[in-house]
Formats: C-alpha cells, sequence, structure tokens
C-alpha cells in the first residue's frame, strides 16, 4: 500500500519534467512572446539553467567588447579574457542583483512574486541578448566586424521587454511603475557594462 502510494505521487513529478520544454525553446519563447513564458512553467526551469542564458549572454556580449578593443589594439588578449570573465559575472551575480532590486521595489508597492521567480524571469529575460550576442560573435570573428554596439546593446536592449512583461506581471499590469523600474534596472546594467569596458581594458 505505501509503495503504491508513493507510485502515485511520483507520477505528477515526471508528467511535470516530461511536459517542461527544453531551455532552447524557452529562450526562443522569451523572445517571441514573454508573457506566455512568464505566466507558465517558470518556475520549474533551473537557476543553473536561467543563469547560463543570462551568464553567457553577458560573457559574449563582454567578448565582443574586448575583440572590438583588442582590433583597435587597446586590449591584450589577457584584457579580452577578463573582460569575458566580468560579463559573466555580470550576467549572474549583477542579474541577481538587479532582480533583488526589482523585487525589494515592486514589493513596496505591492508586488506579490516570490524572489526566486523574479530571478528566473531577469535571467531567462536576457534570452535576445544571447542570441543576439552568438550572432554577433559569429559577425566579429568571421567577418572582422566590430559588433559590441550593435549586437550585444541591441540584444541587452531587447531584453527589456521581457524585463517590462515580468514587472507587469508583478504589479499587475500597473505600467508606469514598470516601465520606471524596467529604466533603472536596464540603465544600472548597460553602465555596468560601459564602466567595465572602458575601465578594466584602459
Amino acid at each position: 500500500m505505501s509503495s503504491q502510494s508513493a507510485l502515485d505521487q511520483a507520477a505528477p513529478t515526471e508528467a511535470t519534467v516530461a511536459a517542461t520544454p527544453p531551455l532552447w525553446v524557452s529562450v526562443l519563447r522569451m523572445m517571441a512572446d514573454p508573457t506566455a513564458v512568464l505566466r507558465s512553467r517558470l518556475q520549474e526551469v533551473a537557476l543553473p539553467w536561467v543563469f547560463a542564458v543570462s551568464g553567457s549572454a553577458f560573457a559574449l556580449f563582454f567578448l565582443q567588447t574586448g575583440l572590438d578593443l583588442s582590433r583597435a589594439h587597446r586590449a591584450s588578449g589577457a584584457k579580452v579574457l577578463l573582460l569575458t570573465a566580468e560579463g559573466a559575472l555580470c550576467g549572474t551575480v549583477g542579474v541577481v542583483a538587479i532582480a533583488w532590486v526589482a523585487w525589494v521595489i515592486c514589493g513596496m508597492f505591492g508586488g506579490a512574486r516570490p524572489l526566486p521567480w523574479v530571478v528566473r524571469a531577469f535571467a531567462l529575460g536576457y534570452s535576445p541578448a544571447l542570441v543576439y550576442s552568438a550572432l554577433g560573435l559569429v559577425a566579429n570573428v568571421a567577418l572582422g566586424w566590430n559588433t559590441a554596439i550593435a549586437f550585444g546593446v541591441t540584444g541587452v536592449l531587447w531584453a527589456l521587454g521581457p524585463m517590462t512583461a515580468a514587472i507587469k506581471l508583478m504589479m499587475a499590469q500597473r505600467l508606469v511603475v514598470a516601465a520606471t523600474i524596467v529604466t533603472l534596472c536596464g540603465g544600472a546594467l548597460l553602465f555596468t557594462w560601459g564602466l567595465l569596458g572602458t575601465g578594466s581594458v584602459g
């Protein structure tokens, strides 16, 4: 009887796992319809996977910054690697910090989403930045283009869309508050990129 009960409890878990889409599907859906992803099974996406998205996005973005500077003889190979590592930190620790700030501010205005949900939403929200940064790296290496602005910044700006969708859900569609928080959070990450991209590779 007890073993049958254990099987009954395991069945929904297995069904849930089977129903969870692959990460690359969530990445593409986050670009096309972030609200649908945020309303569905976001809480079931493991934190290491969402951090892989945001961390890789910023690492590739900062790598392109280093390559652009290296092409202009303003950065050595070691400094390019340092920038890439800083990008990975910005895309993980930095995104967590920004998500926490947004969670605190939203809480002051009645936002009712748990912090793990906000962290997942913000990190996975950088799916557009990951796709753009990957394409930019290809263009940078294969064609010799300077791509940090054209691809990297564009991807980060596109990520403001999923971030806006997340905060609107937290704030019950209060658009003015959501837009203000997104502007602050998105601006903070772009400022960090500008600071590290010019300061650590000076």
